[in-house]
């Protein structure tokens, strides 16, 4: 391992993989180049589906649009490896579809190492990070490298080094990096690794602790280890942690379950790939599979609720907050007592194993309990539990000491992305490491960050919401979060997104291509609407003839219905106007085309107030007309922008006006 590098990426969950590839793919875009260091406990869990192996769902689909828009991994790897996609929400309008997939977990987790490991400046290495190395600058101190434990030069276990570019083209050897359950030697060196900047994504990692009923073993992950040194380096640095928790249901073994008796949950019959990058000739590439429904009862919830002085969030054993839209089945039983059955979906983690995923049940009580539990779901009578659900308490970041940029506002230099942000999901891990790694590539080369807005991304909402709102427990994307979500459909993420990402180096020559000859297909297809006419009947019962653009905005004309029209107006089968994805997206613009022209006014109004950015060490006690409290809340926080300033509780929208006019003042030079 080299003693320097660009950037250093910590940690290879979804949020340390994307912000990695990010931070290599626009260094590699600079004529320069430059190099980025991924070090993890365990190299071969890289990519590793934790909890359920699913990508996507409602908005958390479009964010993997979006992080696919921007030129990431998650849309290609899930691509790669779903072995059943489903378009969530089909039966509604289209700027609440959500496409979802279920992942071939193993074949995910080695598709993203084979993906890494396409790329030349990037190693990948394994180590215990413990803390940062710090130095003072003409700006204030910010963070310059790590200080870690890695294996020596010369350790007799075979292949602990950087993964080559032919790693995992199939299943990786056991052996080529030692597993992060065997105990650090000391022999182990202490090395100072030095960088221009580093991102932080240790995810459930930090003083993490598992629980099952009263039995607790250190750990993020079953049979992995805990990151804390880095807990205690943050504290030290002025960090402001808090404990979260978040938990996992039990694991069956296939071959004991009878699935005959249960209703099947099948997949669409047409599927849609998350990337502009699949072909969809060759799509689906693995075999598609079934999930099925089973379902909870009363005596089961009574089981519970007698029980529940051995649940470790409710006898105190665990502090933390758990997430609230993805609760622990203690949690549905308490909060909804006046529902006497809940869904259970079980649901194939591999093709390569018998492992099926109990979604609806995650629980940290004792094995004794969740063994009736599972006994009493429909179909699981004689089911063989392979792994028993558990629950995780670890340590994050709280969300006033971050920006929307993903650097800290504590030690520039330093970034941080996923679960440690105190959010859940692998896709807002991926969209934050993301925007991570693309920042600290920025950083280093002296470019000005940036931020995505709320009006242009979920991934915008997102880090708006972490750094306005600051969750006090694990934050999850919905469409109810993003005030545009019309303009933020899951079909036209590329449109939003691309032409960004390529401007700050993110999407290569080939994606690049593919969304210019899809835009060009769109602008034809527009053209085609405006000019084709129809004879339809109005309410009056009177024939009148109409555009197809304007055909498009009834209620009862479907997508199945204009693909039917387009194709009646272009025979050709191969042209890309009759592609469904071009059709989909040019039938939502014109569904959507009054309320989006509205919003569009609204956006443009609050657009200026949005990006007007606010002085790093603005004194907001030297401001006349601001409210104490107000005045708190902004120290505190430091927003960035205006518009981030307005979203703050404590500060309404005449302190968002006081503080405007004061900037003008200032910017006429009129203020001290």
């Amino acid at each position: 391992m080299r003693s320097t590098y660009d950037v250093i990426v910590i940690g290879g969950g979804h949020a340390g993989a994307e912000a990695a590839w990010a931070a290599a793919n626009v260094l590699e875009a600079q004529n320069n180049g430059g190099e980025v260091l991924l070090v993890t406990m365990d190299p071969l869990k890289t990519g590793a589906m934790s909890c359920n192996p699913c990508i996507g769902g409602l908005a958390k689909g479009q964010c993997v649009r979006e992080v696919d828009a921007l030129g990431g991994l998650m849309g290609l790897a899930a691509d790669a490896t779903g072995i059943q996609f489903r378009m969530l929400n089909s039966s509604k309008g289209p700027a609440v579809h959500g496409p979802r997939c279920q992942s071939d977990k193993y074949a995910y987790a080695r598709e993203v190492r084979r993906l890494l490991a396409t790329r030349e400046n990037l190693t990948h290495e394994q180590g215990l990070v413990e803390d940062f190395i710090v130095e003072d600058g003409p700006n204030g101190r910010h963070c310059v490298g790590i200080v870690a434990l890695v294996p020596p030069e010369g350790d007799p276990r075979e292949g602990r080094r950087s993964m080559g570019a032919n790693c995992c083209a199939g299943p990786c050897a056991p052996a080529r990096f030692v597993p992060a359950s065997v105990p650090l030697s000391e022999a182990w060196e202490r090395k100072q690794i030095r960088a221009k900047a580093v991102v932080l994504t240790t995810g459930t990692f930090m003083r993490a602790v598992m629980h099952t009923g009263p039995a607790q073993t250190k750990g993020g992950r079953v049979d992995e280890g805990t990151a804390d040194g880095i807990s205690g380096a943050l504290t030290r640095l002025g960090f402001d942690l808090h404990r979260l928790k978040t938990g996992t249901p039990p694991r069956l073994a296939a071959e004991t379950v009878d699935l005959t008796v249960l209703e099947p949950q099948f997949g669409d019959a047409v599927p849609q790939p998350f990337s502009e990058m699949t072909l969809r000739a060759t799509f689906p590439k693995m075999p598609q599979i079934q999930c099925h429904e089973t379902h909870t009862d009363e005596p089961l919830h009574e089981l519970i609720r007698a029980n529940l002085d051995q649940a470790p969030m409710y006898n105190g054993q665990i502090a933390g907050s758990g997430p609230r839209y993805c609760p622990s089945f203690e949690d549905k039983v308490v909060r909804f007592a006046d529902k006497h059955s809940h869904h259970v979906y079980l649901e194939p983690e591999s093709l390569e194993s018998n492992e099926i995923y109990c979604n609806g049940i995650s629980t940290s009580l004792p094995q004794s309990i969740q063994e009736q539990m599972i006994r009493s779901l429909p179909g699981c009578e004689n089911a063989k539990v392979l792994r028993w659900g558990y629950a995780v308490e670890y340590d994050a970041v709280r969300g006033h000491q971050l920006d929307a940029t993903g650097m800290s506002k504590v030690l520039p230099g330093l970034f941080t992305a996923g679960q440690l942000n105190g959010t859940s999901g692998y896709e807002e891990a991926a969209a934050q490491g993301l925007v991570a790694g693309l920042n600290a590539a920025r950083f280093l080369m002296g470019k000005p960050l940036v931020r995505l807005g709320r009006e242009q991304a979920y991934i915008g909402v997102m880090m708006d919401d972490l750094v306005t709102k600051v969750p006090v427990e694990p934050y999850r994307l919905f469409t109810s979060r993003a005030e545009w979500r019309l303009h933020l459909r899951s079909d036209n993420a590329d449109e939003r997104l691309t032409p960004l990402g390529r401007e700050w180096g993110l999407v290569c020559d080939q994606r690049w291509r593919i969304f210019n000859e899809k835009r060009e297909a769109k602008a034809q297809l527009r053209e085609l609407f405006k000019t084709i006419k129809l004879e339809v009947l109005t309410e009056a019962g009177e024939k009148k003839r109409v555009s197809l653009s304007s055909w498009a905005t009834r209620a009862d004309v479907s997508l199945a219905d204009m693909v039917a029209r387009v194709h009646e107006a272009v025979p050709d089968e191969r042209s890309p106007l009759r592609r469904p994805e071009v059709v989909s997206a040019v039938w939502s613009e014109n569904l959507y085309s009054g309320y989006l022209a509205r919003q569009d006014a609204e956006v443009a109004r609050l657009r200026a107030l949005e990006h007007t950015e606010l002085p790093a060490g603005m004194d907001y006690q030297a401001i006349p007309g601001l409210r104490i409290e107000a005045q708190l809340r902004l120290a505190k926080f430091r927003p960035a922008t205006l518009g981030q300033a307005g979203r703050l509780e404590g500060v309404n929208p005449t302190d968002v006006m006081v503080m405007g006019v004061w900037l003008n003042k200032l910017a006429r030079g009129g203020a001290p």
